[in-house]
């Protein structure tokens, strides 16, 4: 007999909602870290946006939006760049000393409604893993977190490259909201850059804005958004400039484009896809039961996953444990996963 929680989830039965397979660089990492894991995130939580989910979905959902300091404070940053690349295009500025006030505004409302469990009836309201998991945070740790918030977009607003953005005619950029998905060998895949934009010697720059460190990750990912490049926006590689802005340090890294990374990041695809959908129960209907998918033994990647309370309840709470190890936490996430 299954254990209790355990479940086949049923793509297409959930508000008429098909869950598609796809492919993402979070989805691949989170499959690399752990099976168990991935199948709570894209399988288990499937359908738990609805009020009327059974209660073991409806947890998976709520646990799966979480996200740490580190990735709220990315993500605030994203937002806050999209706003004033958005305003520019619709021919308004967003002085730098609003967008940080309306920014650390936003972080106070979003830190109070965190800490007061909002999100546990409100799924998509911001969830903090250290308010669901009681971690202890010291008062100058969270304002840490606001100062490199404010960093980031005070360096923002000093980038050379602002200002041949502002130099470059909005009918040659490329936004975020006009930016999707594409379809590689039959699978639906997201790597799409933050922002793009085609210079005025006929080059397309495709940026990535860093709030940490680049991790172990940057190759594939802007890798993948050369194939983007190439798969949707026709622009081959030799045309391509991948542009990687640290903004919490105010710098630029230009990495570079051509056929055989190209032909990396496919193959990286390829291989990373066959490993997914070998671990389906019906691959075609894309259904998977719990049980296919083994737990990760490597417990440092537990205690910071958000899904411990359902998989690993036996780890002690971070309370009772030492202080947290930092360099385990996640640092940032900001694709669609």
């Amino acid at each position: 007999m299954r254990p209790a929680g355990c479940r086949s989830c049923y793509a297409g039965l959930v508000a008429d909602l098909v869950n598609q397979f796809s492919w993402s660089r979070t989805r691949d990492n989170i499959f690399q870290e752990c099976r168990r894991r991935y199948y709570f995130h894209y399988y288990g939580a499937w359908g738990g946006w609805d009020q009327a989910a059974d209660p073991a979905t409806r947890t998976l959902y709520v646990l799966k939006q979480l996200g740490t300091r580190q990735m709220w404070a990315g993500r605030l940053v994203h937002e806050a760049v999209e706003r004033v690349l958005l305003a520019m295009r619709d021919g308004y500025a967003l002085s730098e000393a609003s967008l940080i006030e309306d920014t650390v505004r936003q972080m106070r409302e979003e830190w109070k409604g965190s800490r007061d469990g909002v999100y546990r009836q409100t799924p998509k309201r911001t969830g903090l893993f250290e308010h669901e998991y009681a971690v202890p945070i010291k008062d100058s740790e969270w304002q840490a977190i606001r100062d490199n918030v404010v960093r980031c977009l005070r360096n923002f607003h000093r980038l050379p490259l602002l200002a041949d953005i502002k130099r470059t005619p909005t009918d040659r950029w490329i936004l975020i909201e006009d930016i999707g998905s594409f379809a590689f060998e039959g699978t639906l895949v997201y790597a799409a850059p933050d922002f793009g934009y085609w210079s005025e010697a006929g080059r397309l720059q495709l940026v990535d804005w860093k709030t940490g460190g680049s991790g172990n990750h940057v190759a594939l990912q802007l890798g993948g958004y050369a194939l983007y490049a190439l798969e949707v926006l026709a622009a081959a590689p030799d045309r391509v400039d991948l542009l990687e802005v640290n903004l919490r340090e105010g710098r630029l890294t230009a990495h570079p484009c051509d056929e055989s990374i190209l032909e990396r990041v496919r193959e990286h695809i390829r291989l990373s896809v066959r490993a997914m959908r070998a671990y389906l129960e019906d691959a075609d209907r894309n259904l998977a039961e719990e049980e296919n998918f083994e737990k990760t033994e490597d417990l440092r990647l537990c205690r910071w996953c958000n899904f411990r309370a359902v998989c690993r309840p036996e780890l002690p709470p971070f309370a009772a444990a030492a202080a947290p190890a930092e360099e385990d936490a996640p640092a940032e996430r900001s694709e669609p996963a």
